[in-house]
């Protein structure tokens, strides 16, 4: 029988134009590969035994794994896709929050008619609470209060406001992932026979774990932050930031300079793969055309938390809207978080083997991939119904095996703009 990691392999390398490649190996199970990852640890209620989620999310992220080693063997690949998923939990010591995101940023609230996620990562958000919710006499400080005054609110319209201020917030619905989660590339050259050279603009998880991918894959990966705005992950967890980013050369630019401007308009003009995560206004204050990027022959990996580029979006409240809260609904009765900011590292796989397929082919184009709609795609790779997954959960309360072993940085990542001077000589 074919396992779910296998499945989801074959269908991934399908889109990409790569259903001849062979596939070698086999997943754990997917309530194995949910524990032996950390993800049970941090999915169920704080009171709560730790839960096993309905969809196979682990199995997904196996299967993108299998896929990279398929196309490109003889890398020092991570042990599995999985591992990547609950790694960040492991390293920082987070623990389920059951309504609450493993982190504690974001929140499930129920509303008059549903549940919304809102997710305050960003200080200044808490500042705009009293316009979210229409109530600028009640002490908002705490989530209580928030809880309190977002019952007597609809969901249309703290989504409404909430996207119009650029908060982080998601109305729960089911999944609804698309039939294919990869665009159809064409042709631009002869397939290379040397290793991308990549500009990565993004920062915090998604894009840098591609990025991080791609450079295990042999990628001359550039990491580009403004001298202003360095990557928020750099006051993080300093491991976690090492494993996302060592490896990769750092150039840090005044993106209000234009000289500064001019030298990363000809970094990007000389790349093979381009990652970044901005909204199109940033890209128009950067003076970067993406379009003339990839007309010229770049494979562009363009992230978003929504379909909307505009929308403003993390990991945990963007599988919310990716259908992750209402899979757990189904499942076990009440909408619960599940992971840590599972669509985060999600489409970070996701990408990094949408780019190297790309290369491999001689292919050009924009990957546009969305953190919600890449979370709901993943559930191609399985659903448990009720009866299922009690049985998905025996199978991983049962199970003694060790959590899979956490990776080891390949070094520490370089300071900001540590490589500028090499790196700009050449553009």
């Amino acid at each position: 029988m074919t396992d779910a990691a296998t499945t989801y392999a074959r269908g991934l390398l399908a889109q990409l134009g790569l259903e001849d490649v062979a596939l070698d190996g086999r997943a754990d199970p997917a309530p194995l590969a949910w524990r032996r990852s950390g993800l049970m640890a941090v999915t169920g209620r704080a009171d709560g035994p730790a839960l096993v989620c309905p969809a196979a999310l682990a199995s997904a992220a196996d299967g993108v794994m299998m896929a990279l080693r398929a196309i490109v063997p003889d890398v020092s690949w991570p042990l599995n896709g999985a591992l990547l998923l609950g790694e960040r939990a492991r390293l920082l010591g987070l623990t389920r929050g059951g309504r609450m995101s493993a982190n504690r940023s974001c929140r499930l609230m129920r509303v008059s008619d549903g549940e919304v996620a809102l997710n305050l990562a960003r200080e200044a958000d808490r500042d705009l609470l009293p316009i979210l919710l229409a109530d600028h006499a009640a002490d908002l400080s705490a989530w209580a209060a928030i809880e309190r005054a977002a019952a007597g609110c609809s969901s249309a319209a703290l989504l409404a406001r909430g996207v119009e201020m650029s908060m982080a917030i998601a109305a729960m619905a089911p999944p609804h992932p698309p039939a294919r989660l990869f665009p159809i590339l064409r042709s631009a050259r002869t397939a290379p026979d040397r290793p991308p050279l990549v500009v990565d603009l993004s920062s915090l998880w998604a894009g840098p774990l591609c990025g991080s991918l791609l450079a295990l894959a042999g990628a001359q990966v550039i990491k580009v932050e403004s001298r202003t705005r360095l990557d928020g992950a750099r006051s993080g967890h300093g491991g976690f930031y090492d494993l996302l980013n060592a490896g990769k050369a750092s150039v840090a630019l005044d993106f209000r300079d234009e000289a500064d401007r001019r030298a990363l308009a000809a970094l990007v003009a000389q790349a093979d793969i381009v990652i970044e995560a901005s909204r199109p206004r940033a890209l128009r204050q950067l003076e970067i055309d993406r379009d003339a990027e990839v007309a010229r022959g770049a494979i562009w990996i363009g992230l978003t938390a929504h379909d909307d580029p505009d929308r403003v979006g993390f990991g945990d409240d963007a599988a919310v809207a990716g259908g992750l809260a209402a899979i757990m609904a189904e499942g076990w009765g009440e909408a619960l978080f599940a992971g840590d900011a599972i669509a985060d590292p999600l489409t970070g796989l996701h990408a990094a083997l949408a780019a190297l397929a790309a290369w491999q082919q001689g292919q050009a184009g924009l990957i546009a991939l969305s953190l919600a709609n890449t979370t709901a795609f993943a559930c191609h790779a399985g659903h448990a119904a009720p009866a299922l997954l009690r049985d998905w959960q025996a199978q991983a309360q049962a199970d003694d095996a060790p959590l899979y072993p956490l990776r080891a940085p390949v070094g520490t990542a370089a300071l900001p703009g540590a490589d500028n001077d090499r790196v700009l000589a050449s553009c």
